[in-house]
């Protein structure tokens, strides 16, 4: 839900705007008395910042050709060309709408502004002083272009003309799906027959006007689009034919309103909800508000971020508690759980143990077993170093020949045998045995006799 101002030359009216229409709240009339009695009635309704929709004569627009540029050097030349063109409002605006197809691939640049500074400042500055957020200020014509798709119009050349309240006929050019050029006719509350009258002589008005602006050349047609009610569509269907270069379509503006999902709009001729719906659903950078007038805004949005802020924080702190209880209450749970399970296990040991049937002796025995193996670990035979050194030494003496090799481990180096380990049914005695004995038996070949 948002709020729009919407600002003509004789009154600002403000429209409730949500997701399936728009509705009048309040109408006041543009003078200093007007202006406080909106400030009033804005103060008594519940706060929203606005956002200006402004359909005024005085805005005008102008196509210019400028060198193609990137980034900010694009904003600065580009603001550096509005500000000669309109020198004497601070109320501009510019936007790139093409590139040339040849040469050096200029951009076509549309800036827009409203001239007249008088019809807008007032009411900006009674608005401010008031401390009421703006958001922007929004041109009607330029977002003409959002009627282009639920109209269903594939023409190149397009203008679109609405009606709007306190007697004006907007006329919007669009070329390639965006506005070009645009202009209000003011016209007098008519009888239908006179409307259709109206619209068909703008039309030829505003065709040899494109025509010297050199926006559409003389040979390409015009398709024209009137925006109105029933009773105006018949009227205009009975007086209009279809010309070469000039074709007239009457577009329902209730049904028009549906298909952008404006449901319960009236069979009116003004489409001044129209567009205040429009703006609402998609609100993007504004036009013409400058940062003074915006700071309002910008405040606001702080607010509502430190709020969001506050809120995420104290969601999570609160998120994050219960979570510490949670998994406090799932530790303790698996605590117990796990206490209980140890009990049943020492439980189930101790019963085992008390089952087995070992004997003490039986235990001594293991004991020095484990023991005996350790001290064989602690001294290893080294057969391979063994066979080494008896193969260096008959490689030395070719002549001797081995007939028997005994080797044992003994604690003494003149042990001739390897000693008897007694068990006697008592504890194992194991001696350090830490050398290795061998004994080699052999002869000498082909013996000749001779002991020399």
């Amino acid at each position: 839900m948002a709020q729009i101002l919407y600002v003509t030359g004789q009154s600002t009216t403000v429209y409730r705007t949500h997701r399936k229409g728009a509705q009048v709240l309040a109408r006041f009339v543009c003078n200093d008395l007007g202006y406080n009695e909106l400030v009033r009635w804005l103060r008594s309704s519940e706060p929203h910042p606005l956002a200006i929709l402004v359909e005024l004569i005085e805005e005008e627009f102008r196509e210019e050709t400028l060198p193609h540029a990137i980034g900010r050097d694009r904003g600065r030349l580009h603001a550096r060309q509005a500000g000669k063109l309109f020198r004497a409002t601070p109320f501009r605006y510019h936007r790139v709408v093409g590139r040339q197809r040849d040469g050096r691939r200029d951009d076509r640049v549309l800036f827009s502004a409203l001239t007249n500074r008088d019809s807008i400042e007032p009411l900006l500055h009674t608005l401010v002083g008031a401390g009421i957020a703006i958001r922007g200020i929004y041109s009607l014509p330029i977002i003409t272009h959002r009627l282009m798709k639920p109209l269903a119009i594939k023409s190149g050349n397009v203008l679109i003309i609405t009606e709007q309240p306190d007697g004006g006929l907007r006329e919007t050019f669009l070329r390639e799906g965006r506005a070009h050029f645009s202009r209000l006719a003011p016209i007098n509350d008519c009888s239908p027959d006179a409307y259709g009258h109206i619209v068909k002589a703008e039309a030829h008005k505003t065709r040899r006007y494109l025509n010297n602006l050199r926006l559409l050349p003389p040979n390409q047609p015009l398709a024209i689009y009137a925006l109105c009610d029933g009773v105006r569509m018949a009227a205009l269907r009975a007086i209009l034919s279809d010309e070469s270069d000039l074709l007239i379509h009457p577009v329902s503006l209730s049904d028009t309103a549906r298909k952008v999902g404006f449901a319960e709009h009236p069979d009116t001729q003004f489409s001044d909800a129209l567009f205040c719906h429009l703006l609402q659903t998609r609100l993007t950078g504004n036009h013409y508000a400058s940062a003074p007038q915006l700071c309002h805004w910008q405040t606001y949005k702080a607010k509502l971020g430190l709020r969001a802020a506050a809120w995420l924080l104290a969601v999570g702190s609160v998120t994050l508690a219960g979570k510490n209880i949670v998994d406090g209450r799932m530790i303790e749970q698996e605590t117990g759980q796990l206490d209980r399970i140890t009990a049943q296990v020492n439980h189930d040991y101790r019963r085992a143990a008390n089952a087995l049937p070992v004997k003490p002796s039986e235990a001594v025995a293991m004991r020095d077993a484990l023991r005996f193996a350790d001290k064989l670990d602690a001294y290893p035979v080294h057969l391979k170093a063994l066979f080494r050194l008896l193969g260096r030494g008959f490689s030395r003496q070719p002549g001797f020949a081995m007939d028997e090799l005994n080797w044992f481990v003994a604690a003494s180096p003149d042990s001739t045998a390897l000693p008897e380990v007694q068990h006697n049914n008592g504890p194992l005695t194991i001696t350090e045995t830490p050398y290795l004995i061998t004994k080699v038996s052999g002869h000498v070949r082909n013996f000749n006799g001779s002991y020399r």
